[in-house]
């Protein structure tokens, strides 16, 4: 196990697991939503429904024990997984840490003379595509993950036209709302160390990193 706190333990608990066709979406204790292709788990993918209903939550960890398969949390929040030999053609290739973001919580591992916290895989992070669906904010990303966040967390987006909402620009795994003054961090989405002030009424509800 890692040393240091990756996601956020009480918001990334997953509380249900429902199927689409597609994927297995994993609902979280803090209401966002993680999607994850089925293809990854040949073995959940071939299941009937009574099999993958079948199934213990640990936490940060989902078992299904008659299946001898499982969903790590961490691995898949942080993107930060492994690629088994015969899916390496048809994903990306496992991972080699070329390049790093670091979070500004928790313990501290020190490289080279530095203390810093290696957590999240950014290109497999990449959003693809933005979407607004009822009351939900949806990501695309780039490994054919979805990301799904409550839309009522950004009050500025929820009461914005839908010209204002897709008019945004991407500067790293951060999107930016010029327009609505509004920030959303995908690192602090994705892991689960957000900060969403609601006292703030005219202002609006950024989610960002929370340092300790």
């Amino acid at each position: 196990m890692h040393g240091w706190p990756v996601i956020h333990e009480e918001r990334c608990h997953a509380l249900a697991v429902l199927f689409t066709d597609e994927r297995a979406m994993i609902h979280l204790a803090d209401g966002r939503i993680i999607g994850v292709p089925l293809t990854w788990f040949p073995r959940i993918h071939a299941a009937t429904q009574e099999q993958r209903q079948n199934y213990i939550s640990y936490g940060d960890v989902i078992n299904w024990e008659d299946l001898d398969d499982g969903i790590d949390l961490t691995a898949i929040l942080t993107a930060l997984y492994i690629v088994p030999v015969y899916q390496r053609e048809k994903r990306s290739q496992p991972y080699v840490p070329s390049t790093w973001l670091y979070l500004e919580n928790g313990e501290r591992q020190r490289i080279n003379e530095k203390e810093i916290v290696p957590f999240v895989q950014d290109t497999r992070n990449m959003p693809l595509s933005v979407r607004f669906t009822g009351d939900h904010l949806a990501f695309d990303l780039a490994d054919g993950r979805v990301l799904i966040v409550p839309l009522s967390w950004f009050t500025r987006l929820a009461q914005a036209t839908a010209k204002q909402r897709h008019n945004f620009r991407l500067a790293g795994l951060s999107l930016y709302w010029d327009e609505l003054n509004v920030r959303i961090d995908l690192i602090a989405m994705l892991t689960g160390f957000y900060q969403l002030d609601a006292s703030r009424q005219n202002e609006p509800l950024e989610a960002e990193l929370t340092p300790t």
